[in-house]
């Protein structure tokens, strides 16, 4: 408890607007409230940078008490090294041929947009993860692809599952859930 207290109102201020954005994204889900579906993404890296600032105060405690910091480190590490990931993956996602076949294929499927309404737009923040392989046989890949569905009528998030065979050089959607 006194950890907390020490914190300074920058660090206080971001884990609790982390915090509150995070609850809000689960719970605009749960009531169907169409509204800044983002919100959890930006929660979590605003918790993130919350943790991060957690962190380097505990280590400033700790220096002036001449104890050992290490765990406080890696934990900064870790923390640092999940963000520039996610941030990567975030950036390049909507640009692979994987996440265009994906999107492509949502916005042409009548069951979604009978239960959404007219797809206009795809949140902000996309997740997954995407594996190519080049070989002698051709090109080959499957791609795991998170990503909200904003439509006229609802939100949805939505995991889409495509793939790349070496014979076909387009990726198709082999499943959505």
């Amino acid at each position: 408890m006194d950890t907390i207290k020490q914190l300074n109102k920058f660090t206080k201020t971001v884990l609790i607007i982390g915090l509150a954005l995070i609850l809000y994204g689960y719970l605009c889900r749960l009531i169907g409230l169409y509204f800044f579906w983002e919100s959890k993404s930006v929660g979590w890296v605003l918790l993130f940078f919350g943790l991060i600032g957690f962190l380097l105060n505990r280590i400033k405690i700790k220096t002036t008490e001449n104890r050992k910091t290490l765990f406080e480190k890696i934990g900064i590490g870790f923390i640092i090294f999940i963000l520039v990931v996610n941030t990567i993956l975030s950036v390049v996602i909507p640009f692979t041929d994987a996440y265009l076949a994906a999107k492509t294929y949502l916005i042409n499927d009548a069951n979604l947009e009978t239960e959404l309404g007219n797809i206009t737009e795809f949140g902000l923040i996309p997740t997954g993860g995407i594996q190519k392989t080049i070989d002698s046989n051709g090109e080959y890949g499957s791609a795991t692809i998170n990503l909200t569905v904003i439509g006229d009528k609802k939100f949805k998030d939505i995991t889409i599952y495509v793939v790349k065979n070496a014979n076909n050089p387009e990726w198709k959607v082999e499943e959505i859930e």
